[in-house]
């Protein structure tokens, strides 16, 4: 019982934080640097690019293709994809640099 409470409270805090870094990407990366344990939660965009370019690949795309029939050319649900999958892309690599300019900040001040 100890393990399974353990790790839902892992996973808790692990959440909380990426809900941060969503929300207040400023004061979570602040309070990141500052205690230094979880610094390589800055790098969660890239593991949910991996994690749902993985899924897009693999689930939903074949999964809009049987279910649509892409073999029309200009279906408006099979040329979508194309559209959701570069603007997550974009949304991932932006929130990235977004994290890692204020990870470069903080760690310059907190060595001051």
């Amino acid at each position: 019982m100890r393990k399974k409470s353990a790790l839902i409270s892992i996973l808790y805090s692990i959440g909380q934080i990426a809900l941060g870094l969503l929300v207040h990407p400023y004061q979570t990366m602040q309070s990141l640097v500052k205690e230094r344990v979880f610094v390589w939660m800055a790098a969660i965009p890239l593991y949910v690019l991996v994690a749902v370019t993985v899924g897009w690949k693999f689930v939903v795309v074949p999964l809009v293709q049987v279910m649509f029939s892409c073999s029309t050319r200009y279906y408006l649900a099979c040329d979508a994809l194309s559209l959701i999958s570069n603007t997550l892309i974009f949304f991932c690599w932006y929130w990235q640099v977004v994290l890692l300019y204020l990870l470069v900040r903080f760690r310059l001040v907190v060595k001051k």
